[in-house]
């Protein structure tokens, strides 16, 4: 009962996806990042923390972790197409490939821990294994070789489940982007980064090194083994990457190459130290890695006032970067003009604890009178919890989409 049930969930979701509303969705998202002028901005409302209250665990039929994995995957479509937002629907679900080697938390060579408060929307400590400086000896680079068996059983498995509905993608590598201070607070630990800066810059900028050339090494492992995965596709949750300068094929890897992907990347652990201190310890060792990669989109929750100059002055790649509630809009919009696209993000606080539509309607005005000319979409994300009234997102998307509507009329 619970396949067929998944399966009724993928007719559902072809259909969304074989649907003219999702080709357009694709096309305003295509000009969009291609810095062509569209008729409207595109938005987007992404759940993250809140899925467990969206799609809650108790509300999945299948009994088997795959299927479940399908299941909730589907699930969470769906809920989005509810909400309205411009996500791209793609015909098929994602599986992860099955790696060699040990996964996290022991992938880098040491044990990856942290402390937790128990509750499930509690925080947590990092308890880093590198506390000596002649631990950074014990670091390995994660091993990007895949069971090929065991990975073309799961999708295998994916296939037979949905019946021809959707397809099955297979997503490869332990490492994408260049999250390197994510990474070297979990090794080195949050706190300790900061006073590295000061304390033993050289040894830091060593450590921080060879973080940054392991995900090189990982990912030109993968591109060789031809394990790469498209990107530019839209992917569940996330803005979509589609533009004229990248190819969107929806295979797994084959002949792509790192040329034809996005490289991801933020510096949100490095938001109380200078620019310049983030300069020297983190996009030094980002730099080689956007690089390799056709186009960049930067930043996450982080302020980048101080940055994107520096930003765009070495990297003739950046195509996006994300504008937080803490960062200065006017200072953006100067920097990016209509060469970079800014992900707009109002405040989840604001937005879900008042919900107050007239406010939010303010907001995004006032957002967009500011951003004037230049070319940017809106996202409402970080999002913790919906407080059991999942309708305030589809309220605030209805909201965002009227005034890029009315923004884009004048």
């Amino acid at each position: 009962m619970a396949g067929e049930g998944v399966r009724e969930l993928a007719r559902r979701v072809a259909e969304i996806a074989a649907g003219e509303a999702n080709a357009q969705r694709r096309r305003l998202w295509r000009a969009h990042n291609s810095l062509r002028k569209v008729e409207r901005a595109p938005v987007m409302c992404r759940p993250c923390g809140a899925w467990v209250e969206l799609v809650p665990e108790e509300s999945l039929q299948a009994v088997d972790p795959l299927e479940r994995h399908v299941e909730r995957q589907l699930r969470m479509r769906l809920l989005k197409h509810w909400v309205g937002d411009d996500e791209v629907f793609e015909p098929w679900v994602e599986v992860e490939a099955v790696h060699a080697g040990p996964d996290r938390p022991t992938m880098w060579g040491v044990n990856i821990e942290t402390k937790r408060t128990g509750d499930r929307h509690g925080a947590f400590e990092f308890k880093p294994e590198i506390r000596d400086e002649a631990d950074i000896e014990k670091l390995r680079v994660p091993q990007w070789q895949i069971d090929e068996a065991a990975t073309r059983d799961r999708r295998d498995r994916a296939e037979e489940l949905l019946e021809g509905t959707l397809g099955v993608r297979v997503v490869y590598g332990r490492l994408s982007g260049a999250p390197l201070a994510y990474w070297g607070a979990y090794l080195r630990g949050l706190e300790q980064m900061m006073y590295d800066c000061i304390d033993r810059p050289e040894w830091f900028g060593r450590f921080m090194r060879f973080i940054g050339e392991a995900h090189v090494e990982h990912l030109e492992g993968l591109e060789a083994d031809g394990h790469l995965t498209a990107n530019a596709v839209g992917g569940l949750n996330k803005a979509p990457l589609v533009c004229e300068d990248l190819p969107e094929s929806g295979g797994d890897g084959g002949s792509m190459g790192l040329k034809d992907l996005w490289c991801e990347a933020d510096s949100q652990e490095f938001c109380l130290v200078s620019p310049g201190q983030w300069e020297e310890f983190l996009l030094e060792y980002q730099l080689p890695i956007f690089a390799r990669h056709g186009l960049v989109a930067y930043g996450c929750c982080e302020s980048l006032v101080g940055k994107l100059e520096i930003l765009r002055r070495r990297l003739p790649n950046l195509r996006r970067v994300t504008v937080s509630p803490w960062s200065d809009l006017a200072y953006s919009a100067q920097q990016c003009g209509r060469e970079v696209v800014m992900q707009i993000r109002p405040s989840p606080t604001e937005v879900l604890m008042t919900f107050d539509e007239e406010q939010m309607r303010k907001d995004l005005e006032g957002k967009a009178n500011v951003a004037g000319d230049t070319i940017y979409d809106f996202c409402l994300q970080d999002i913790e919890t919906v407080g059991g009234n999942p309708e305030k997102l589809r309220t605030w998307t209805r909201i965002a989409r009227e005034v890029g509507e009315s923004r884009n009329r004048r």
